[in-house]
């Protein structure tokens, strides 16, 4: 089976399709527990895959056939189920499982790329004992016929073993070698002793299993180097997981290659359609757990469900998610970075189809049905990397510093995103990233790098330039406090401010006492929605000089005046006339306090 099964291909069936995981676990339990055996063992397993990984192990344990069950579901699923509910809490479901689905969960939870994790290893160990002996021994069973490397590797970091020469006896060999041994043969010590009741334990169980296993870990602890163990079992593991659909990180980096010439290559529609694809076609009705709320994916998908081509789609799909997870390096221990993963690669979808239909003139559903799915995935990724490229080369103009000093904070967080090495979009509805999903966004995005662009091509030409303003501006006795607390919006107004004032346009902090007399200048009392014209032209042109020096348009130097003076304006529009207006509450100009 797949990593991900990302829709579930059941037959019809009138009890399925009204029975509900959330509306089965809320009947009384005896009422529950005949509902669930009403089921199919297939029907059964589709209604686990309905239910969201927390939930799952309290519908598995309804049914009478649970251990047919749980070894009848996707490994991966039951990984993530696992997970979701946290190992310690998954005993039940565990104990079920069969040993090559145990083998899956440490495959993909003992290894970092190429390196083992030890820590990882003893906890699923003292959980395997748990789990139970029988588990325990079925597990090492399985291992002698499938992968002699792995138990060499896995006890390496925890023992160290001597072997009694043939001429020494076994007195003298017990007073000078390690206390530890099952056989008089192999001594062990062990390199935390806190770990040692568990690798003990361990060690008593191979023996137990196999001598014959037991002699043979052991003797290749002894006499094969670690670095030739360890590349033997990262090879079996990697062959393994490769049986079930997953690349290893080294190979799955190529899910964020560039597409070439964005071409998105075409499968053969026709060896689906004729019935020589998979047995069984989808219903209907396309249950999913991970697709997400994208309107053009989800279209697409619904007038594609019931076909031979869509059986191919959702093996594809999974293998690219299976890549994106691999090379995102997704922690397994978080099963919300796990679902964020997997929307991203929907996210991805919904973008990747958007563009394609567009400049191939022709409909989502066709481009999902004709074309690869990592070329749609990599479409996608290539429209964010064209935004990740514009963002750097705004940054490396050097009229941004480094830290992002002086932009504003919606601004800096857009920024941050699209310089990730994954580029994503910062979300402020959601206060966090989240992949592109549709041009509407891209779009947005390539507007604000220009607004950027503009505004600090723009505020370049005005004095003091960035780089100076910590030292120039005596902060200390201003409103702001902090030069890390101007933003260039601020900048802008503080010196059209002292050109009204009669000073050169500059940015230099306004003094308290003359903030009523520019209010009366800009605004003269207006309670309109927005700035007076007159203010607004000006503003427009007292900058003129500037704005061509900087390649602007009217129209841009227009919204850049606009955007500088709407805040003030919304500040002091309320005010009474004949209060002084206090200098320590106005927050969109720099004001000497002191002046």
């Amino acid at each position: 089976m797949p990593f991900i099964l990302l829709i579930l291909s059941v037959r019809r069936n009138e009890d399925l399709t009204i029975l509900k995981p959330d509306s089965l676990l809320t009947l009384p339990e005896a009422e529950a527990e005949a509902r669930m055996n009403d089921l199919s063992l297939v029907e059964q397993v589709s209604l686990v895959l309905m239910t969201t990984w927390e939930r799952r192990q309290e519908i598995i344990l309804l049914s009478q056939d649970s251990r047919a069950l749980v070894q009848g579901l996707p490994v991966e699923e039951l990984f993530w189920t696992v997970k979701a509910l946290g190992p310690q809490d998954a005993v039940h479901i565990l104990n079920l499982a069969n040993a090559e689905q145990l083998q899956f969960v440490f495959d993909l939870d003992w290894w970092h790329k190429a390196e083992l994790r030890p820590e990882k290893i003893a906890t699923w160990i003292l959980l395997l004992f748990e789990v139970g002996d029988e588990a325990t021994a079925s597990w090492l069973q399985w291992l002698m016929k499938k992968d002699e490397t792995l138990l060499p590797a896995i006890l390496r970091p925890f023992i160290r073993i001597y072997k009694r020469p043939d001429d020494m006896d076994i007195q003298e060999a017990k007073d000078i070698l390690p206390l530890f041994t099952l056989d008089n043969v192999y001594f062990v010590s062990f390199k935390k002793e806190a770990l040692q009741p568990i690798w003990g334990r361990f060690l008593m169980k191979m023996l137990e299993v196999s001598p014959g296993l037991y002699r043979d870990v052991l003797e290749t602890i002894l006499w094969e180097s670690e670095a030739e163990n360890m590349e033997n079992a990262f090879r079996f593991r990697r062959s393994r997981i490769g049986d079930w659909g997953l690349s290893d990180y080294y190979d799955a980096l190529d899910i964020y290659a560039p597409l070439h010439d964005n071409y998105i290559r075409k499968v053969e529609i026709s060896f689906f359609e004729e019935g020589k694809g998979l047995d069984t076609l989808l219903p209907t009705f396309v249950p999913t757990l991970y697709m997400g709320d994208y309107p053009i994916l989800r279209t697409a998908v619904k007038e594609m469900s019931g076909t031979k081509a869509m059986e191919r789609v959702v093996q594809e799909w999974v293998g690219a998610a299976n890549k994106i997870l691999m090379v995102d390096e997704v922690d397994l221990d978080d099963p919300d970075a796990l679902r964020n993963s997997l929307f991203k690669v929907a996210a991805f979808l919904n973008l990747g189809l958007e563009v394609a239909a567009k400049t191939e003139y022709r409909s989502p559903k066709d481009v999902l049905r004709s074309g690869v799915i990592e070329d749609i995935i990599r479409l996608a990724n290539t429209m964010t990397r064209r935004l990740a490229a514009k963002a750097r080369s705004l940054v490396d103009s050097r009229r941004i510093s480094k830290d992002f000093l002086h932009l504003p904070e919606a601004w800096v967080d857009a920024l941050k995103g699209l310089l990730f090495e994954r580029p994503l979009l910062w979300d402020p509805a959601l206060s966090k990233y989240r992949p592109f999903c549709d041009m509407a966004e891209i779009s947005a995005m390539e507007d604000l790098i220009t607004t950027i662009g503009e505004w600090t091509r723009f505020m370049a030409c005005i004095l003091p330039q960035h780089g100076s303003l910590a030292r120039e501006i005596p902060w200390a006795s201003t409103n702001l406090g902090h030069p890390n607390e101007l933003i260039l919006p601020q900048a802008l107004l503080t010196a059209l401010a002292q050109k009204t004032l009669g000073s050169e346009l500059k940015v230099y902090p306004i003094p308290a006492g003359k903030l009523n007399y520019l209010r009366n200048k800009w605004f003269s009392g207006s309670l309109a929605p927005e700035p007076p014209l007159e203010t607004v032209k000006y503003c427009v042109e007292a900058l003129q000089p500037f704005a061509e020096q900087a390649g602007l348009t009217c129209e841009r130097l227009d919204s850049i005046v606009k955007d500088a003076l709407m805040p003030l304006h919304e500040e002091w529009r309320d005010l009474p006339k004949n209060v002084p207006i206090d200098g320590r509450f106005v927050s969109s100009i720099i004001v000497d306090l002191e002046a």
